[in-house]
């Protein structure tokens, strides 16, 4: 009876786990249960069961007295149990492990209404170019130290790993490829500009390069080999010049791990475990190495560059307000194989994105088939174009919340109470109503339902964050009395600046909302646009009252606001939270992390950083000749660029509709 319950009971556990890791596309709103609480509960029971269970009758040894019998079966039962109540804890846990390791596979899933795959009408092909477009004007400095223009910088270089292809939904469909910042694990990697990688102890991290790599056919490197040193030096470059970012790094050599007297390695030893190596040293946005001459010429002029990846800039392919243009690197080290058969990449001959700032525009070009591939169409536009271009591929993903960043360090932001009436003063919903169509994610910032292990729904969190997002504007208006901004004459509390980019219509149109409401309590907030580039230079300067920036969420979302770092958006300088934050990133057992991440982003929530609106569903669209493509955005930190590397044209069918071969 005990060994039949706690076998139904293992098997519960084990099913309830599996669906939990499982990569069945599920709405993004409903959160993962918590796995570890759920195998304990289910042990908890199994044992409680056996307890429960009465013995079979035993047959009685021979001269046995009927009390020696019922001893020695309670013995045995109790001894049985103990047993049974071991075997299913230690399964459940082993289940629980288990589901903890595999379900960061399943983030960013999409409904299945939200996805639609173009038809396979040819094999692997060579030529053409593909033709995408951007809604502003990214300027010619792409720089790691300032980290300006990651987008168009991975065209070229290239992160020790990246993400599987094979893995995506081109392949296996275990993830979609679609957060902005990276795919979390180490599971869905494979080698880049490294073939294999190791973690020897948690303060050791090395990256063996791939053997024979070669430095693009181009100005200014011409095809040279990569050395390991130069690699090394380029790493601490960045280290020092972004210090204190990276002060948990304490050095950067390369190694010889064959004994040939050349360095093969390169190696990060650090003076704390980093629970996010990954995204610190393998496919993460900040050590990423060009080659010196680069350096030397100057990372103001597109043609400079140069790197290991599968796209190369062109001389004079980058005109202001207009274009930038790549051609593939015939030299690129990967191949992709086909039923069996093994290609070199990439199979395009060349990338061009379109500057184009009009938000119609951008529609108008999809249309009629003068861009191949449209990323972030907003939801009033989807039945539109479904219906214009119904042969179109989609997915539909959870984009970034849209957040407006109050500095804690400074008047009047300093002040909680403030903070508080800014949330209290806008009303979400119509927000979700007027951008989204009103199909929304509530509460998306710092984790959303998209990474379920560490995502705490709105309706578990503190009561006093529970609130804040609640419209009250007599509560945000009581608050800016107590805290020192009355109304005065003309009905005025304070007037400040918020920075926000001139370039992205739906961003504009949020903000203006949010002014409006802002407007109704008596905070006047005027719009400063400018440039991303701009924007930029004065986040990291900090030379901002107020600032408009779209965060995505992640795991590490809140390592942005460790003090020093320049993507502190809220200055954040809570000791409390920070040594809160240190914990998580020493953390090296998954569980453990997990919870650290979910108590820091609860503890964030309650210093009120920041105003964040819903984050809402946009469409990726592409025509019906992009093949090998479902979607996919990235394969490493904002890597745009690398997955085109696998995708052909079917330019026999884009000839035959828009005379463009």
């Amino acid at each position: 009876m005990q060994l039949l319950t706690a076998i139904a009971t293992l098997a519960l556990v084990l099913v309830v786990l599996m669906a939990c890791a499982s990569d069945t596309p599920a709405a993004p709103a409903a959160p993962t249960p918590d796995v570890a609480a759920i195998a304990a509960q289910a042990a908890q029971q199994a044992v409680q069961q056996a307890q429960a269970a009465q013995p079979a009758p035993a047959a009685q040894p021979a001269g046995a007295t009927s009390e020696d019998v019922a001893k020695a079966v309670q013995e045995a039962l109790k001894a049985q149990e103990a047993q049974i109540a071991k075997s299913v804890e230690e399964a459940a846990k082993r289940a629980a492990e288990a589901a903890v390791e595999a379900a960061p596979l399943a983030i960013a899933q999409l409904r299945p209404e939200d996805v639609k795959a173009v038809e396979i009408r040819t094999g692997p092909s060579y030529g053409g170019q593909l033709r995408i477009s951007t809604p502003s004007d990214p300027g010619s400095k792409w720089d790691m130290c300032e980290f300006k223009n990651q987008e168009r910088l991975s065209y070229s270089v290239e992160n020790f790993l990246m993400g599987d292809y094979n893995k995506g939904p081109s392949g296996t469909n275990e993830t979609t490829y679609l957060p902005t910042l990276g795919f979390g694990t180490d599971k869905l990697a494979t080698g880049a500009l490294a073939d294999s990688w190791s973690v020897p102890d948690p303060l050791t991290y090395s990256f063996h390069v791939r053997p024979g790599v070669r430095w693009q056919d181009k100005h200014p490197t011409f095809g040279r080999l990569v050395e390991v040193d130069e690699l090394v030096a380029e790493m601490n470059r960045i280290k020092d010049c972004r210090w204190p970012r990276h002060d948990f790094l304490d050095e950067v050599t390369g190694d010889d791990t064959d004994g040939d007297g050349v360095n093969d390695t390169v190696t990060y030893h650090t003076n704390k475990p980093v629970s996010f190596w990954g995204y610190e040293f393998a496919w993460g946005p900040y050590l990423i190495a060009a080659p010196p001459e680069t350096i030397e010429l100057g990372t103001d002029v597109p043609w400079n560059q140069s790197g290991t990846g599968p796209w190369m800039t062109v001389e004079d392919g980058y005109v202001a307000g207009s274009k930038l243009e790549f051609e593939k690197n015939p030299d690129w080290w990967a191949t992709y194989t086909v039923e069996g058969t093994e290609y070199a990449m990439p199979f395009m001959d060349g990338i061009v994105e379109i500057i184009i700032p009009q938000e119609a525009a951008r529609l108008a070009a999809l249309r009629t088939g003068k861009i191949d591939k449209l990323r972030s169409v907003r939801a009033s536009d989807w039945a539109s174009i479904e219906e214009s271009n119904p042969d179109l591929g989609k997915v539909k993903p959870l984009e970034r919340a849209h957040v407006f960043w109050m500095p804690m360090n400074k008047p009047p932001f300093d002040d909680l109470k403030v903070r508080l009436a800014m949330n209290y003063a806008i009303d979400r919903q119509v927000f979700s109503d007027n951008l989204f169509e009103g199909d929304t994610v509530l509460f998306a910032f710092p984790s959303s339902p998209e990474w379920p292990l560490h995502y705490v729904p709105l309706d578990q969190q503190p009561e006093m964050v529970q609130d804040y997002f609640n419209y009250d504007p007599a509560k945000a208006e009581e608050l800016l009395d107590e805290a020192g901004y009355p109304l005065d004459a003309d009905g005025t509390r304070f007037e400040i600046d918020i920075v926000i980019r001139n370039s992205i219509e739906l961003e504009l149109e949020s903000a203006q909302i949010a002014v409006d409401f802002w407007d109704d309590i008596g905070v006047k907030v005027t719009l400063d646009l400018v440039d991303t580039p701009v924007l930029q230079s004065r986040l990291f300067e900090k030379q901002y009252d107020f600032l408009f920036w779209h965060e995505p969420a992640r795991p590490n979302a809140l390592n942005n606001f460790r003090a020093g770092h320049q993507w502190n958006f809220s200055n954040l300088n809570d000791p409390a939270w920070h040594a809160m934050w240190e914990d998580v990133l020493a953390a090296t057992e998954s569980d453990e992390q997990i919870a650290l991440i979910k108590e820091a982003n609860t503890s964030f929530l309650e210093l009120a950083p920041a105003v964040q609106i819903p984050a809402g569903f946009s469409g990726d669209y592409w025509q019906p000749w992009v093949q090998n493509h479902n979607g996919e955005r990235i394969l490493a930190f904002v890597d745009y660029s690398t997955k085109w590397a696998y995708v052909w044209l079917d330019r026999d069918m884009r000839e035959g509709r828009t005379g463009f071969r």
